[in-house]
């Protein structure tokens, strides 16, 4: 345990030095990536939800944001707008992103980097932007979801946490410090094979979970839903954190 808090001690560190020129533009280039990254969720969610609201017949009643003067066509055409407007939104974001980070980029070339203390040459710190952007990106992303689902139902708040954390554990001890010859396991897994298989079976979890509080402790099917959406969310950034990570490593002083 203490060897991976002493890399996210690291990791975040680097995330505040390179804050420190033109931060603005580094921390919201990272969370349109972040957002970018639901709004890829919600134009895969949003086509099935309208075939099922279709099929019914109806408008659930957790659609009541609409107003009561709208009817059901109406609502189906607005519901069918988002689809392409938020898939552009995926699009848009993930370029502002690139954009933003290019700039940061080019603003802090000429300052050195510290990382807790220890200055980091100019080369390694230039494929350190790279990947620490994209890994704060999802470790944002993680964290604004574990605070919505503390407000939703803590246990399933403390469920993820435990899994993330135990994930990034077994990760930085298998893992994070394995070559890319390496194998992994009976299974003779690729490091990064190692990483996507354990992150999406953590889902497998969560339904449990979600299914002992829609069973034993009256949770409501449509928050139900809802974090269960979330949570394969949470875990594809998981996911993508713990692969960025394989290259922190290696520039991080």
């Amino acid at each position: 345990m203490a060897a991976l808090n002493g890399y996210l001690a690291r990791f975040f560190s680097a995330v505040i030095g390179f804050s420190r020129v033109s931060g603005v533009a580094f921390v919201v280039g990272c969370a349109a990536l972040a957002i970018s990254r639901v709004c890829q969720v919600m134009a895969f969610f949003l086509p099935l939800k309208i075939f099922i609201v279709i099929h019914s017949g109806e408008v659930p009643d957790y659609f009541n944001i609409f107003p009561e003067t709208m009817g059901f066509r109406e609502i189906i055409v607005l519901l069918s707008v988002m689809v392409p407007v938020v898939y552009g939104l995926f699009i848009a974001l993930g370029i502002v992103y690139r954009w933003l980070i290019d700039l940061h980029l080019k603003r802090f070339d000429s300052n050195v980097l510290v990382i807790m203390g220890k200055e980091t040459p100019n080369n390694k710190m230039k494929r350190l932007h790279n990947h620490v952007s994209k890994a704060f990106s999802e470790a944002g992303l993680v964290i604004v979801s574990i605070a919505v689902a503390v407000f939703l139902d803590l246990g399933v708040a403390i469920a993820w946490f435990v899994l993330l954390y135990a994930n990034l554990w077994l990760f930085h001890k298998k893992a994070f410090g394995a070559e890319d010859h390496d194998r992994l396991t009976f299974l003779n897994l690729h490091r990064r094979q190692f990483i996507e298989y354990i992150s999406s079976a953590n889902f497998l979890v969560v339904f449990a979970v979600l299914a002992v509080e829609l069973v034993y402790f009256d949770m409501g099917v449509y928050t139900a839903i809802f974090l269960l959406l979330v949570s394969r969310m949470v875990f594809q950034a998981l996911n993508r954190f713990s692969v960025e990570s394989l290259y922190i490593l290696k520039f991080l002083p």
